[in-house]
C-alpha cells in the first residue's frame, strides 16, 4: 500500500510518498520554512516560492517528494528520467 500524502498550496502541490523516502534529510535541511518535522502538517507549500520549492524537491535523492505547479506544469527529476 502506497503511503502518499498531498499538501496543497496556492501555487504548488507537494506530494510525499513515505514508502519511497530514504530519510536523507535533504528536504528539512534545505528549506526549513517548508519542511519542518516539528510542525503538523510538516510540509507548508506556501512557506517559500513555488519555484524555490520545486528546485529543492528536484534534489530529493529518493524521489519521495514530487510536486505539481498549479500553472499546469508537473515535474520531478525522477519522473523526467523515466519518460
Amino acid at each position: 500500500m502506497v503511503k502518499e500524502k498531498l499538501y496543497y498550496g496556492k501555487d504548488i502541490e507537494v506530494m510525499f510518498n513515505s514508502d519511497v523516502c530514504i530519510h536523507s534529510g535533504i528536504c528539512v535541511k534545505g528549506l526549513p520554512a517548508v519542511f519542518d518535522l516539528s510542525k503538523r502538517p510538516w510540509v507548508d507549500p506556501d512557506g517559500d516560492t513555488s519555484e524555490a520549492i520545486a528546485r529543492h524537491i528536484d534534489t530529493c535523492p529518493s524521489g519521495a517528494l514530487t510536486y505539481k505547479l498549479l500553472d499546469g506544469e508537473y515535474s520531478t527529476k525522477k519522473e523526467d528520467e523515466h519518460a
